[in-house]
């Protein structure tokens, strides 16, 4: 019996220990004498001991290997929020426009906007700013637009095709000489308009900068008046047609600015407006 049992010993420790493995075997246990009633019971207590002996002695010859952490997956790359960098930049701009000028009043009104940080948009006549080359100046340096409001403030759609072209020339010529640059913007005086308006300034590659709220302050000289025709009138997108000319509407300018802002719109010249107008092309207000 007791060589039964160190045969089956012996056989289960070489299975369950890698041929390749050259360490030292656990000695197996002798058994000792007893009577055949106990022996059954001693072969399954030392087959357990043995097997277990086995096992701890596998796991030190042949330690497993640790499973391999999983690389967390980078995080996505994060992409720059996209930039608008031409077009509509404003989604609450109003231009304020001013026609007839420069003049009088007009370095006033200018001092107005630069306290405020607001834009304008300065539609001047060739004499007016023949005259006051200084202030044109002035409105290119503090970021204002200067747009072409003709030599002679005649109603163009009555004229030939030459007659508004040398209409819109001389205009052209004037800014040039006191700024250095053209402008290209042109307001019809009146707002009188028709093909051959749009066909000359198509061809001087300007385009025509009308409005949809008028305030009538030529009319109305009353300051709290064209203040609140400006505001009411105005939406975004909005053009805002006054006049330099005139000391109420300077007069209205803080409360114009404020007004708007309060209501949630901010005053901006026509090209911050509409960074890329089309020649020909009328604008009554953004879009």
């Amino acid at each position: 019996m007791r060589r039964i049992l160190t045969s089956a010993l012996t056989v289960l420790v070489a299975t369950a220990v890698p041929a390749a493995a050259n360490a030292q075997l656990p000695q197996v246990p002798q058994l000792p004498a007893s009577s055949s009633s106990d022996i059954q019971g001693e072969i399954n207590h030392r087959i357990a001991d043995a097997r277990a002996q086995v096992e701890d002695f596998s796991s030190k010859a042949f330690p497993q290997r640790a499973p391999k952490q999983k690389v967390p997956a980078p995080a996505p790359e994060k992409k720059p929020e996209p930039r608008n960098d031409g077009g509509v930049d404003c989604a609450n701009c109003v231009a304020i426009t001013y026609d007839d000028g420069p003049g009088s009043e007009t370095n006033r009104l200018l001092d107005k906007f630069k306290a405020k940080n607001a834009h304008a948009s300065f539609m001047v006549l060739a004499p007016n700013a023949d005259q006051h080359p200084e202030l044109l100046k002035r409105m290119k340096a503090e970021g204002h637009t200067i747009g072409n409001h003709t030599k002679s403030h005649r109603q163009l759609n009555t004229l030939s095709y030459e007659q508004v072209s040398q209409e819109i020339d001389a205009g052209n010529a004037a800014i040039s000489k006191a700024t250095g640059q053209g402008t290209r913007w042109v307001r019809p005086p009146y707002g009188a308009t028709n093909a051959t308006v749009d066909q000359a300034t198509r061809d001087k590659g300007v385009s025509q900068a009308l409005w949809d709220v008028d305030t009538v302050d030529w009319k109305d000289r009353n300051s709290d008046h064209v203040c609140s025709a400006a505001v009411q009138g105005a939406h975004a997108g909005s053009i805002v047609l006054m006049h330099d000319i005139h000391p109420t509407t300077v007069d209205a300018a803080d409360c114009v600015i404020d007004g708007l802002r309060a209501k949630g719109l901010e005053p901006v010249s026509l090209d911050r407006l509409l960074r890329t107008p089309v020649p020909g092309k009328r604008y009554y207000a953004r879009g």
